[in-house]
């Protein structure tokens, strides 16, 4: 009966679990394409049209291969209690490939410091939240669309429904790039977190750069400070690496920075960037950590079998106790070998008190008894 109950629970378990089509608590960032976004949300038998609105906006003039930063507004949807919202960019919107990477794009940051397509966030009370990705514009010019979808729950949602809404296509003009133009290298991506109490430099990688400042503040500063800058060449001389001696951090503390790329009369603000501040990896193979986990789970084990047969009682200890055998098989000790023999007990006291000193025969003492003279055993070769 017991066993028939269990397999039920599980069963009624697996049916709910598999009939949610919405995920309340999100999937978290990472690489995804339009139509599920790991949880077939782009289905339209399991989703619904969102309430919100959706915009895309950049910033000033987009060069091959030079970086920009996007822009997406998002406000005005219902949400569910948490305020978690799931947003996008994609390169398309035909279910595969959607990836800006697919499309000759490249995320150098996500709005979350990563460099994922996708990312969660949670709306603040207003309502509205913009988020920004810094991407590298495709080498090819012309003109390139970017998307925006979003997904989000509401507040009831009995059903478990999830609302998506998808921006119309963005329009950006890739110009070509003028001869000299400073930027950031193709396959440089900002790093999202370091250590923390790490202050290594900040590697750079750059083209057609003849010099590179970078500003720096803490998350909520409003007021920049100027980062050292160094690198390996000689100056006015077009050098492709550098870095950047940015303060250490502790905590979860993040750090934002702004890279400026110069070329001769060419100066070039990138957008911001952030970097937070993570725990030391772990450094160690996972069969090292395997392994100390069995020795650990055989430890406790043992502790607790060796506590049980100490504290447990046991019916057969007294088969073993041969106590009373070993007492009935001594037997009489052998006599001592010639010359360790003990001495005779003394005289008792009332053999003593019979006996009597005589002053004409010192050293000998008269028995009445036995009428004969005995040894006095006190003689010292004197007066007794």
């Amino acid at each position: 009966m017991s066993r028939a109950l269990v397999l039920a629970s599980v069963v009624a378990l697996l049916m709910v679990s598999s009939s949610s089509m919405a995920n309340p608590g999100g999937n978290g960032d990472s690489d995804r394409d339009y139509t599920c976004g790991g949880s077939c949300h782009g289905d339209p038998s399991m989703s619904l049209p969102s309430d919100g609105t959706i915009s895309i906006s950049q910033d000033g003039d987009v060069f091959a291969g030079h970086a920009v930063a996007v822009h997406v507004n998002v406000a005005g949807m219902s949400l569910s209690s948490n305020r978690l919202l799931g947003t996008f960019i994609l390169g398309s919107i035909d279910g595969n490939s959607d990836h800006p990477e697919d499309h000759g794009w490249h995320v150098i940051q996500d709005p979350n410091g990563g460099s994922s397509n996708y990312v969660e966030t949670v709306v603040p009370s207003t309502g509205s939240v913009t988020l920004t990705w810094v991407l590298l514009a495709p080498q090819e010019t012309g003109v390139h669309n970017l998307f925006a979808q979003t997904h989000h729950g509401s507040e009831p949602n009995y059903e478990g429904i999830a609302y998506t809404g998808v921006s119309r296509g963005y329009s950006i003009d890739v110009m070509p790039v003028p001869e000299g133009l400073p930027g950031l290298s193709s396959d440089w991506t900002a790093p999202a977190y370091r250590t923390s109490g790490n202050d290594d430099p900040l590697e750079i990688g750059t083209v057609n750069t003849t010099s590179v400042s970078v500003q720096w503040m803490l998350e909520g500063e409003w007021s920049p400070h100027d980062a050292e800058v160094s690198s390996q060449c000689q100056d006015m001389e077009v050098c492709n690496t550098w870095e950047a001696q940015l303060p250490s951090t502790m905590g979860d503390t993040r750090i934002q920075y702004q890279i400026t790329v110069l070329n001769g009369s060419f100066s070039m603000d990138l957008p911001w960037l952030t970097m937070g501040t993570g725990p030391a990896p772990f450094e160690g193979d996972i069969w090292d950590a395997r392994v100390q986990s069995f020795a650990f789970a055989f430890l406790v084990l043992s502790f607790i079998v060796s506590l049980q047969v100490r504290l447990s009682p046991w019916d057969g200890k007294d088969e073993l106790d041969q106590t009373q055998e070993v007492i009935d098989s001594e037997g009489e000790a052998p006599p001592p070998p010639p010359g360790m023999e003990e001495e005779p007990e003394t005289a008792s006291e009332e053999y003593m008190a019979r006996l009597v000193h005589s002053e004409e025969n010192p050293g000998w003492l008269w028995d009445p008894v036995e009428e004969e003279w005995v040894a006095d055993p006190n003689f010292q070769g004197g007066e007794s």
